[in-house]
């Protein structure tokens, strides 16, 4: 009877038990390490501020704990393909045919697109159609990709390719995912991950730049525009260097003591000279080792500048790198002031970077004020007529309007200045009382100022002890830098120095001294016998030479 009753209750019961299956257990609350984690993936993976002080609060909380160490490898994965950077060295076997290998060697000379991926991966699906379209536009223009599949197991490869997306490049398979080391050594923390190599082995792009759609613009960069892309990598080094630079000053060290480090994009470029042989090309390239080398606070050499000189003229659109550049390659390589101008005429006139025409009508009235005010006073009209919004046009206006306080002929502003190396001792203009003295604003920083320092030691050489000083009024940061700078067995500077500091002082405006170097020529009655142009370069010791004789 118990069993019976029993029997009858499970059968009577049993369509409510089928309609109400038990409910599955409640998902946990995410914990405190998950909430951090996933706030910093949202982050980086977006590309959005503050995923570093993400990371810093994990680190804070949670040292050493697995989501912990998986952010900081995120984090830490872009710094491995850096633009500029070699590409790490590797060789695996082909996925199609295993008796094939795949090393950086194998695409020497071409552009070759590293694509880390698996078919488990949704984004890496998702960007597919976009690596197909760039491949269709690409492929046979000096460009490969190998992809580099992070599946779980091999055999998952070949049936996503026959079904979705054919992906008819170079493949090759990573066991052990993203701990493979290649996959380590390019950072795949995460995936897609992709990186540019270019034909020299240099990593050319990655990351953002590459992905969506990013990837087709980036590659044409690259691919329809390879003498742009050069400038781009040297832009790059450019700014890195800048940011390297503004670190040092705010973590307390001294200016003087920052090195930028652009070695590995020199020898890229080196090594890229010694091969390539297309004018446009060698043109950005030779550009690029000039503004890299400046960036060094170094000169040139011999044979770089006759390259320079040779191969990129003033027309070429190389020199578009920075507005500033062709100037102050003619003014610091040029010693013949004949010759710079006729190196530069044809860039004023039809140099694509109007920027850069601008640029060069400044230099042109830079070298004719002081000497020809007729040809300054013509580059000034053109200045302020074609290039009126430029910097350039309104501080060119500002030194022809200063010019006037130290026209020829009236007698010198007053000046009191301390000695740099003896504070007892004053220079004024009693100082030079019946010699010529030549009165030279200047600065260790200053690269035109360095330009024309032999210049200067060749003439005090000549003319010293001839009723002839001269007076340097240093601009630099510090006095120190002066004396730093005078250790140097090229720049001895043996004549009188002081210093006015980088800041506003009274001598700059009663000159009308708005740029540097500024040089003024002051007689033996105190009255102005030459400025500017007339003591530059070689006319230097031609001016010296009329007035204190052979």
């Amino acid at each position: 009877m118990i069993r019976s009753t029993l029997l009858f209750t499970l059968v009577a019961l049993s369509p409510v038990l089928m309609a109400a299956p038990p409910e599955p257990p409640a998902k946990s609350a995410p914990t405190r390490v998950d909430s951090l984690y996933e706030n910093f993936r949202n982050l980086f993976d977006e590309d959005k501020v503050g995923s570093d002080l993400a990371l810093a609060t994990l680190e804070k909380e949670f040292p050493g704990h697995a989501r912990t160490l998986d952010a900081r490898k995120r984090f830490d994965a872009p710094l491995k393909t850096l633009p500029g950077k070699a590409a790490h060295a590797f060789r695996i076997a082909s996925l199609e045919n295993p008796s094939v290998e795949f090393s950086l060697e194998t695409f020497k000379g071409k552009y070759v697109l590293l694509e880390f991926w698996a078919t488990w991966c949704p984004y890496c699906v998702a960007d597919l159609p976009l690596v197909h379209k760039a491949w269709e536009r690409f492929k046979g223009k000096n460009f490969e990709i190998l992809s580099f599949s992070l599946d779980k197991k091999v055999e998952d490869i070949a049936p996503f390719r026959k079904a979705k997306q054919p992906m008819p490049w170079k493949h090759a398979f990573l066991p052990g995912m993203k701990n493979h080391p290649i996959a380590e050594a390019y950072g795949a923390a995460g995936i897609p991950k992709y990186v540019l190599v270019g034909p020299d082995g240099i990593i050319a792009a990655s990351d953002a730049d590459l992905r969506g759609e990013k990837l087709e613009g980036t590659l044409a960069k690259f691919l329809d525009n390879p003498a742009q892309a050069i400038l781009d990598e040297v832009r790059g080094a450019m700014k890195r260097v800048n940011e390297a630079r503004q670190a040092h000053g705010k973590s307390g060290k001294t200016p003087q003591s920052f090195v930028p480090d652009v070695n590995a994009e020199l020898h890229s470029i080196q090594a890229r000279l010694q091969k390539e042989t297309q004018p446009e090309l060698r043109q950005a390239l030779l550009v690029g080792q000039y503004q890299l080398i400046l960036l060094q606070k170094k000169d040139p050499d011999a044979t770089l500048t006759a390259a320079l000189m040779k191969e990129v003229p003033s027309t070429a659109a190389a020199w578009g790198l920075s507005a500033g550049l062709l100037p102050r390659f003619l003014e610091t390589r040029f010693p013949d002031t004949k010759e710079a101008e006729a190196f530069a005429a044809p860039g004023r006139e039809r140099h694509p970077d109007f920027k850069v025409r601008g640029a060069l009508w400044m230099s042109h009235f830079e070298q004719n004020l002081g000497e020809n005010d007729t040809l300054a006073k013509a580059a000034l009209e053109r200045l302020e007529r074609e290039f009126a919004a430029l910097d350039d046009t309104k501080f060119a206006r500002k030194m022809w309007d200063a010019q006037a306080k130290t026209a020829i002929g009236i007698a010198a502003p007053a000046f009191d200045v301390v000695s740099l190396t003896d504070p007892n001792q004053h220079f004024t203009n009693d100082t030079f009382k019946g010699k010529y003295v030549l009165v030279d604003f200047w600065a260790t920083w200053c690269p035109p100022c360095r330009a024309e320092l032999p210049g200067v030691h060749k003439a005090w050489e000549r003319f010293n002890g001839k009723n002839f000083e001269i007076l340097s009024l240093s601009w630099d940061l510090n006095a120190d830098d002066i004396t730093t700078w005078r250790t140097k067995p090229e720049s001895p500077m043996p004549w009188k120095h002081a210093y006015l500091g980088r800041g506003k002082h009274p001598l700059n405006d009663a000159y009308g001294v708005v740029g540097i170097p500024k040089p003024i020529l002051i007689g033996p009655d105190g009255k102005i016998v030459a400025t500017d142009a007339k003591l530059r370069g070689e006319n230097l010791e031609k001016t010296l030479g009329q007035f204190l004789g052979n």
